[in-house]
């Protein structure tokens, strides 16, 4: 290997560590933020749901997702990515519950397990992915999609208050947030999966 090659091996290996360490600063904020504003995130359903549980999930998956994927001991319990997937739907299902929300806002135990629940999530779901084939991930997809688009549905059609610490118009507008978020993953996904997607056209030929 030349010098100038073995340089540029050290330049790149120093900005990837940069670049992770600027991305664990970003999740270790996430975390601080959902912790210390939560009065302000937990104040409306909306604001609960939409904003700071996605803060948790993705301080989670910054901050110890790396860290986690490359773990040899949790790629053992997670073959095929179906503890980590399986864990996508049990832990995103219950905190739909308005109960479960509802709980956290008064018991310091349930507000601690969101945050531990979804922290861990955001930590292990890229290595489930990562580690899922195709018709996994497909599988999952579609269960967590649908559950989420149902569940959204339902905040906006039932004519009750399904959580005391929540107004119904507040319970109607995330309801259509969660089916926004429930397409957004399905684009997501396919834009993921199938880069073609995402590639420009290429231009017609010219013909003489």
């Amino acid at each position: 290997m030349s010098p100038s090659n073995a340089a540029g091996n050290v330049l790149e290996q120093r900005d990837r560590s940069r670049l992770r360490l600027f991305g664990q600063i970003c999740g270790a904020l996430l975390l601080a933020g959902a912790f210390l504003f939560r009065g302000a995130l937990e104040k409306t359903m909306l604001g609960h749901m939409v904003a700071q549980l996605p803060m948790i999930f993705l301080g989670g998956l910054l901050l110890f997702g790396r860290a986690a994927r490359n773990s040899a001991v949790l790629a053992s319990y997670d073959r095929h990515g179906l503890t980590g997937l399986t864990a996508l739907l049990l832990i995103s299902s219950y905190w739909m519950i308005p109960r479960a929300l509802e709980f956290s806002l008064t018991m310091p135990a349930y507000e601690a397990a969101k945050f531990a629940s979804w922290a861990l999530l955001g930590a292990v779901l890229p290595g489930s992915i990562a580690r899922a084939n195709i018709v996994i991930q497909l599988f999952f997809l579609g269960n967590y999609c649908a559950m989420t688009a149902i569940g959204g549905m339902l905040y906006q059609d039932v004519p009750e208050q399904l959580c005391n610490a929540y107004l119904k118009d507040d319970q109607a507008l995330t309801g259509a947030f969660l089916i926004i978020v429930a397409v957004a993953a399905a684009v997501g996904w396919c834009i993921y999966r199938f880069p073609a997607l995402n590639a420009p056209t290429p231009p017609a030929p010219v013909r003489d």
